[in-house]
């Protein structure tokens, strides 16, 4: 069950990850 766990919070990560970055370039286009 652990695995799983462990998997879904790296999934989690990185999408928060990608999502943090895509915004920030656009951020800094706007800017």
């Amino acid at each position: 069950m652990s695995g799983a766990i462990a998997y879904l919070g790296i999934l989690i990560g990185y999408t928060v990850l990608a999502l943090g970055l895509y915004f920030g370039l656009r951020a800094a286009k706007v800017l």
